[in-house]
């Protein structure tokens, strides 16, 4: 299911989309732009929420830095999230990997006061604190190391940004169970926004809501839930 047919799945379950109204074809759809909006923003919330939760993970993905001599910071994936497993970056011609400095930057510049100068062969990496996410290595390239290429796993947002995006689950019936959680929240947000604060204590004495998010937690599960409850006696 994508992102456009979820949305109009939400129309249609909350009576938006009736009859012979034709559903919506773009985000730019005239006709229904303050109710696409509300939409997006309750299926994207929900979606977040179960990232939170850790009930449906980021994508793993792979991508690379390649050194410049006398440069000192790179930036990541521009849909990077965290790196995967233990975080390093690969040097394949090498087989070399290199690990985060430990204690980071700031343990490395009362170690090392020349470090963001100092020039040499990539031993280490560490966080710059700047508005992206962006990381420095140590020590900085020469012309030795221009051009070498740095590979490193990573987990991408499976967050839905646009209408041809695939909701980040694996089949119509999660698909579906998400939608009805979108519904309850679309449901408040639309006519009762003076409340919109107050939606998340709202929804979660939702009774709707609440059974589509147990239903879909026990989808997603790899292995049958439980279907009783208490101690058993013998």
């Amino acid at each position: 299911m994508t992102f456009l047919e979820a949305v109009n799945e939400i129309f249609r379950r909350n009576g938006i989309l009736r009859g012979d109204t034709d559903a919506i074809t773009s985000f730019s759809d005239v006709a229904h732009n303050a109710s696409i909006q509300i939409a997006i923003l309750s299926l994207q919330d929900e979606i977040a929420d179960l990232i939170s939760d850790r009930l449906i993970d980021n994508e793993k993905a792979s991508s690379s830095i390649t050194l410049v001599s006398g440069q000192r910071t790179y930036s990541l994936a521009s849909n990077f999230v965290r790196f995967y497993g233990v975080a390093n970056f690969y040097l394949s011609d090498q087989n070399r990997r290199v690990f985060e400095y430990p204690g980071g930057q700031e343990k490395l510049l009362l170690e090392i006061y020349d470090y963001q100068t100092q020039t040499g062969q990539m031993n280490w990496w560490y966080w710059e604190p700047t508005t992206s996410k962006k990381v420095g290595v140590f020590q900085v390239p020469t012309a030795a190391e221009d051009g070498q290429v740095w590979t490193y796993d990573y987990q991408k947002t499976v967050q839905v940004t646009i209408a041809s995006d695939d909701l980040p689950l694996h089949s119509d019936d999660e698909n579906r169970a998400l939608v009805s959680m979108a519904t309850r929240r679309f449901k408040y947000l639309f006519e009762d926004t003076q409340n919109a604060a107050d939606i998340q204590a709202i929804l979660e004495k939702d009774r709707g809501y609440n059974n589509a998010k147990v239903r879909l937690m026990n989808l997603i599960r790899p292995t049958k839930p439980k279907d009783w409850y208490g101690a058993v006696y013998l």
